[in-house]
């Protein structure tokens, strides 16, 4: 039965003659081996990732610090320019009130020592430099504000 020339023979024999309790020790050893040698396979990829894992904690901060900068580059001009339009137009309803009693005040020129309407006069001459006064500074400070934003640009 036993032919020491055949090598294959050889190993079936040994195999087939091992006790149940052998085969088993055996193959228990050869899982123990194995199940070690994937943990330490995976300790090594965890460990690697680790050292790696830095670089994606702040991930998270930067978008969020770069995606204000993108919005504030889009706002930013918006809101100037909104800002020096608000200004002109406020000073130009102010020049037209201005005009308005400007009107008023020269219908009651011929007024203005005396007579029934000298308070009226008064009161016009006096809103009507008010409103220009206020027409003034609007535009002064649309353009002391777009003066301002071009010398930051440049």
């Amino acid at each position: 039965m036993f032919d020491g020339g055949n090598p294959n023979q050889d190993s079936t024999a040994t195999l087939l003659s091992m006790e149940p309790s052998r085969v088993g020790r055996k193959v228990g050893i050869g899982v123990r081996v194995a199940s070690g040698i994937l943990r330490d396979r995976a300790a090594q990829t965890a460990h690697s990732m680790k050292q790696d894992a830095p670089t994606y904690v702040g991930r998270g901060k930067v978008a969020a610090r770069e995606a204000k900068k993108f919005g504030s580059s889009i706002w930013t001009p918006f809101a100037h320019a909104g800002g020096v339009l608000w200004l002109e137009v406020t000073g130009l309803f102010f020049a037209i009130f201005g005009i308005f009693f400007a009107q008023n005040t020269w219908k009651l020129r011929s007024n203005w020592h005396s007579g029934p309407e000298h308070q009226h006069f008064l009161v016009y001459a006096l809103i009507t430099v008010l409103f220009f006064y206020f027409s003034f500074s609007s535009f002064y400070r649309a353009r002391r504000k777009d003066k301002k934003r071009k010398a930051q640009q440049a």
